[in-house]
């Protein structure tokens, strides 16, 4: 993992995810208005039991892989409210932003916040120069989020899942450093 933890904004804390983060993780996921843009657009399809195992795994190895996954508190509540992500993209083969909100932490700055945090150490503690981000078509939400953090659109490549091109963002290091 390449960021100093925690990571602290004015609203917020990122840190690494714990099993605590779990039961609004896995409500997260099992919401259709959460994943409606994500992939297909189907809900997490495992069981709560197998789902808890997998997150398990994952935070236990957490330090061998990518993506550097951040679980995102709000400071005033101590409340879980997403996560947020720089990684190698299988699907885009670069090192993508990602990002995953509750639904009630929606419309208030959240994600933007995170991700301008997270791109900031992203580019203070590694050498990487760009990174990238792939947001469905028809996510205008998160594609104000990407334009808000200096992304501009690079490319389109197609999603086999929809069967649709994909718009995929830009931001340098300048770009965020400015």
């Amino acid at each position: 993992m390449i960021f100093k933890n925690p990571i602290e904004t004015s609203r917020l804390i990122l840190k690494p995810e714990s099993i605590a983060d779990f039961p609004r993780f896995y409500a997260m996921t099992i919401d259709p208005e959460v994943m409606k843009y994500i992939g297909d657009g189907t809900v997490f399809h495992w069981t709560e039991e197998v789902a808890l195992e997998k997150y398990q795994e994952r935070i236990a190895n957490r330090e061998n892989q990518d993506p550097w996954n951040l679980a995102v508190y709000r400071k005033d509540v101590n409340q879980y409210i997403g996560w947020c992500s720089i990684g190698e993209s299988r699907f885009l083969g670069k090192m993508e932003l990602s990002y995953r909100f509750c639904r009630d932490s929606w419309s208030k700055g959240y994600a933007t916040e995170a991700a301008h945090a997270i791109l900031i150490q992203t580019f203070d503690l590694t050498d990487i120069g760009q990174i990238f981000s792939c947001t469905h078509p028809e996510n205008s939400a998160s594609m104000a989020i990407l334009k808000k953090l200096g992304f501009v659109l690079s490319y389109h490549i197609l999603s086999r899942p929809i069967n649709r091109e994909m718009p995929v963002f830009l931001v340098t290091r300048e770009t965020v450093r400015a």
